[in-house]
């Protein structure tokens, strides 16, 4: 009888415990809303988004689920930082540079000003040379969190234009989109620069609304179909030598996530962050290629005078923009004292490409 009662007390303990063991086992999903500021359609700009969602799932067991969603599906594309802030999203893919009226600064984390820092001194001073914690003080009081970069786009194309420009000078009278502080550089040069979403880039150059246009890297250009309209195209876009894509996760989910969650989401943007740069260059490689055969499209590379004039006209501008705000300066400082050091170590190792014969 007491064997009996204690067998019975054995499976009741068993049973009784189940649900709890299962209940560890299978934590409750946490599942977060997300919004690229980019369409679905463009490479390097949404696909690393869509990447990150993917492995933070993967990587989480399910717990965390990143639903996202393309530009203007649940906010306008410009309205990603707002959204994020107020919780509306809990996270946003998007590009620093956008929020220039608001953050003057915020241009210096999206690299879009002239001679900026190239790939990999980009992402050595945001991991290693505390440009992330200034990325974080910049929106401090404004309710989100940035992480590291979710995808890196490469370098620009300089300039698509119907006619050639092959001097500063040429820059005159030019109609000319483009945003942030290269357009008031070109300013200076005498253009008129006009601000269009990268949609109406294309009806614009073919309309002849606009003369000249710069918008992002040679695969994403290759997919919006500029060279069907534009006779020239210029390289490199030392404008903006690569350009970060910004992570922005509203400030009380980031704090709610379990600590474990949250070392997986950084993972993950390492990870997204590393494809996205390897696949994005061989992209590049294969888009400029099919540019240098395309028929009737001259390509050709900035001249080291036109170099030299748009260094110092952006020197200079960077420089203004310093005097007038002291967290802009801070951050300027920052990443050319980050130059500073490691330009002189990399022009030492830095070899030739070896051209195959």
């Amino acid at each position: 009888m007491r064997r009996s009662l204690l067998v019975r007390f054995a499976t009741f303990a068993i049973l009784c415990t189940f649900p709890l063991a299962t209940a560890i086992s299978s934590p409750h999903k946490i599942v977060w809303k997300a919004q690229s500021s980019y369409p679905a359609g463009l490479p390097q700009l949404y696909a690393p988004a869509a990447h990150f969602a993917k492995l933070v799932k993967e990587l989480t067991d399910g717990r965390l689920v990143i639903r996202i969603s393309p530009g203007g599906s649940i906010v306008p594309s410009k309205q990603v930082f707002e959204a994020v802030s107020t919780g509306v999203l809990d996270v946003g893919c998007t590009w620093a540079g956008w929020w220039i009226g608001k953050f003057p600064a915020a241009v210096l984390f999206g690299n879009s000003y002239p001679n900026g820092l190239q790939m990999q001194e980009m992402l050595a001073w945001i991991y290693t040379g505390g440009g992330l914690e200034l990325w974080n003080e910049l929106y401090k009081g404004h309710g989100v969190v940035v992480l590291p970069p979710y995808g890196m786009l490469g370098s620009e194309n300089f300039c698509w234009s119907r006619k050639p420009i092959n001097s500063l000078a040429d820059f005159k009278g030019l109609k000319f989109r483009t945003v942030g502080i290269w357009g008031k550089c070109l300013e200076r040069l005498g253009a008129r620069v006009v601000s269009l979403p990268g949609g109406e880039v294309y009806p614009a150059l073919e309309r002849g609304v606009i003369d000249a246009a710069e918008f992002a890297t040679p695969a994403i250009d290759k997919k919006l179909g500029f060279q069907e309209i534009c006779k020239y195209l210029k390289v490199p876009g030392i404008h903006e030598p690569c350009a970060p894509l910004e992570t922005l996760v509203n400030e009380n989910s980031w704090k709610k996530l379990p600590d474990d969650l949250k070392d997986k989401v950084k993972y993950a943007l390492k990870l997204s962050s590393f494809h996205a740069i390897n696949l994005a260059m061989k992209q590049d490689a294969e888009a400029m290629n099919f540019f240098l055969h395309y028929p009737g499209l001259h390509v050709s590379k900035l001249s080291p005078e036109m170099i030299k004039g748009i260094v110092k006209i952006g020197n200079e501008e960077l420089d203004r923009y310093a005097k007038k705000d002291a967290f802009f300066a801070k951050v300027l400082k920052s990443q050319r004292d980050f130059r500073k050091l490691v330009e002189p170590y990399a022009s030492l190792v830095r070899l030739p490409y070896p051209y195959a014969k």
